[in-house]
């Protein structure tokens, strides 16, 4: 069965409050999360998940990792266990060692091509990249399903490190239990 894996930030401050935050420092720190081109305090919640085909894709490890941690270190500290399959994850997956890493397992990294400096993709590096993304695109919509259902990103009412593994924990277990019982 083939898997997918991808990262979700849980912000506990954001832009030029990043700065100044000071809650949760044992495991929170400041990262910046491309995709919403922000700036933020807090954490990244990874997540590797089996794909269903037509279902959201069901969630088989998920860790926390600093903000500042790219996606291929939080991978390679993990060290999850794969065998044979196939992965599939963005442009941070693609690393000498993450692909070392999986070979040794006989699983198979599937993540769309960077475009070389100063050039173009060929058509079929785009045709490509558009069939990476549309078979990634059920984690984007877990981490989508899992914030509409629990406000899990929005975490400036946190105080405390306690209180941050609290809100991302038991966020998670709501989201899992609706998840199972197809809420």
């Amino acid at each position: 069965c083939d898997h997918l894996i991808d990262s979700l930030p849980v912000m506990l401050a954001q832009h030029g409050h990043s700065y100044g935050a000071r809650v949760g420092r044992e495991i929170a720190d400041i990262g910046f999360c491309a995709a919403k081109k922000t700036r933020f305090h807090g954490v990244r919640l990874h997540c590797l998940a089996q794909r269903r085909v037509g279902r959201l894709p069901l969630p088989t490890q998920v860790w926390l990792c600093g903000a500042s941690h790219h996606d291929s270190k939080a991978f390679i500290q993990q060290q999850p266990d794969l065998p044979m399959t196939e992965l599939f994850g963005d442009l941070a997956y693609p690393t000498p060692e993450i692909i070392s890493h999986l070979q040794q397992q006989h699983t198979r990294l599937v993540a769309p091509q960077k475009k070389p400096k100063a050039t173009e993709l060929t058509n079929d590096e785009k045709y490509y990249n558009r069939l990476v993304r549309r078979i990634r695109q059920p984690i984007e919509s877990l981490f989508n399903w899992i914030q509409e259902k629990t406000q899990i990103q929005r975490a400036s009412k946190v105080r405390s490190t306690d209180a941050l593994l609290i809100h991302c924990w038991g966020k998670l277990a709501v989201a899992f239990f609706l998840l199972v019982f197809n809420y």
